[in-house]
């Protein structure tokens, strides 16, 4: 799955947490800052792996193998932003800009090791 997919997928994520009617708008428009049609091209990469449920004009839900791999990248995403402010004492803006960026790179072995520090 590429950053990008990723990205989709944890904001798919956050707005079910607050309405379990996702609507493609919802996801152009919540912090991706994207076109209606790029977010249907990543909508259906994302049925098409599995990781949701979306028929034309409904809600987009979460299959739980994309819940799964939602929670997993959310908890990867925590534990760097959290490693980079408590740690290194990163403050919070810069600490989000680059979990965001470093989450996508990093292998689950090094967020593990992170964790046993936060």
């Amino acid at each position: 799955m590429t950053a990008s997919l990723e990205d989709y997928l944890k904001a798919i994520c956050f707005l079910h947490q607050n309405d379990k009617s996702v609507r493609l708008i919802d996801i152009a428009e919540w912090r991706m800052s994207v076109s209606k049609p790029s977010a249907f091209i990543a909508v259906s990469q994302l049925l098409d792996l599995g990781l949701i449920e979306h028929e034309k004009f409904g809600p987009i839900l979460l299959t739980a193998y994309g819940i799964e791999a939602a929670k997993s990248l959310v908890l990867k995403y925590e534990t760097i932003k959290l490693f980079l402010m408590r740690i290194l004492n990163v403050g919070e803006a810069l600490a989000n800009r680059e979990a965001c960026a470093i989450e996508h790179e990093i292998c689950d072995v090094t967020v593990a090791k992170m964790a046993l520090l936060i």
